[in-house]
């Protein structure tokens, strides 16, 4: 199996209304990184964004997530849209690759990469 057909790009578009399905979902893409031995990446789109405020009540939490999946070799990537949508700059969220939310994911759907979303 090619490396494309093996790499997963997770969609997170639950925000800080879900918490602990936001929560889960980090921990799910960590876990898919360390045992599947495939490319990952995180995608932040829509109300997802919202993981990134380093400026609520759950963000040392997130942030020690975010840590621990770019160490594992995830790329961490947030929409541009997204962000503008919600009012949020790139000064009120921790490092992330800004990025076209569809345009991600039509490229990495024409890679052969599977999608996961949440």
């Amino acid at each position: 199996m090619a490396a494309s057909e093996q790499s997963t790009l997770v969609v997170l578009t639950t925000g800080k209304e879900a918490f602990v399905r936001a929560n889960a979902v980090l921990q799910m893409t960590l876990m898919v990184r360390k045992t599947g031995g495939m490319a990952v990446e995180l995608l932040l789109l829509g109300p997802g964004v919202e993981i990134l405020r380093s400026n609520q009540k759950n963000s040392a939490q997130f942030e020690q997530q975010l840590g621990e999946l770019r160490r594992a070799g995830v790329r961490i990537s947030v929409c541009e849209v997204s962000l503008a949508n919600l009012g949020l700059t790139r000064d009120q969220m921790f490092d992330a690759d800004v990025v076209k939310g569809g345009v991600e994911v039509g490229t990495r759907v024409g890679q052969g990469w599977n999608v996961l979303t949440f």
